[in-house]
């Protein structure tokens, strides 16, 4: 099967950046999801798979209308997920949330882009990830005010937990406007885990594994928690423990 870059940047200023390296090889699943003139819609989208993935969603939000977007890759195999929102009625609004997870040699690709055409959008994203043995990664985040976006505002946040010196990190936080009355804001926070924090819970008896793991889970519980299935919850905290647990520099 031919591999191929889900959700390639096309400018060139980008390849010496090498934002645009991960290809995949595996079956694009596709969704096209309309979120109507005055609706609320919240979408869950999770990976559990041991199996390589590639998910391709496109979102168009109707005047008036929010939707809530909530992710969570823990799979085991490569993971490439593509997703675009389009805000495209007047005071629309879209709400971003991811988290992931990379240990082993898995390949991760994200490009995550939310444009805002309508006048007095809103649009946040926020997504937090932990990286740890030999994971590869690549997270590209669009903010794009379009001509006729007035009043729009946008919000965008990528925060890294890297737990090995083998990873490798790309974070590519992008913000686009062709109109001149907007206010967008981006920035990503790449780190390892603050020594002082694992020091005050090795403190209260926890070993260094025990403390790594309970700050990770504290930085995705935010964002799973706002899963609605109560089990899947469970799920995936159970996985992330494990996999922590059994992970190695």
């Amino acid at each position: 099967m031919n591999e191929k870059i889900l959700g390639e940047m096309p400018l060139r200023t980008w390849r010496w950046l090498g934002v645009n390296e991960l290809k995949t090889s595996a079956q694009v699943e596709e969704k096209f999801i309309e979120v109507g003139d005055g609706e609320t819609q919240k979408i869950s989208e999770i990976n559990l798979a041991a199996e390589n993935i590639a998910r391709r969603i496109k979102i168009s939000v109707g005047k008036s209308a929010r939707v809530e977007f909530i992710t969570a890759d823990l799979g085991r195999g490569d993971y490439s997920a593509d997703v675009e929102i389009d805000l495209r009625g007047d005071d629309s609004s879209a709400d971003l949330e991811a988290v992931y997870f990379g240990d082993g040699k898995r390949k991760l690709d994200f490009n995550y882009v939310i444009r805002q055409h309508g006048k007095r959008t809103s649009a946040n994203m926020n997504v937090r990830g932990a990286l740890t043995e030999h994971c590869d990664k690549i997270f590209r985040g669009t903010l794009d005010f379009q001509r006729g976006a007035k009043g729009s505002t946008g919000r965008e946040l990528e925060e890294v937990i890297i737990l090995s010196s083998g990873t490798r990190n790309r974070s590519v936080p992008l913000m686009l406007a062709a109109e001149d009355e907007v206010d967008g804001h981006h920035a990503v926070s790449v780190g390892r885990l603050d020594e002082e924090k694992i020091f005050y819970l090795m403190s209260r008896g926890l070993d260094k594994s025990e403390a790594e793991r309970l700050i990770v889970e504290a930085a995705f519980n935010p964002v799973i928690e706002k899963i609605s299935d109560e089990n899947l919850r469970g799920e995936l905290l159970e996985n992330l423990q494990r996999r922590l647990s059994n992970a190695r520099e």
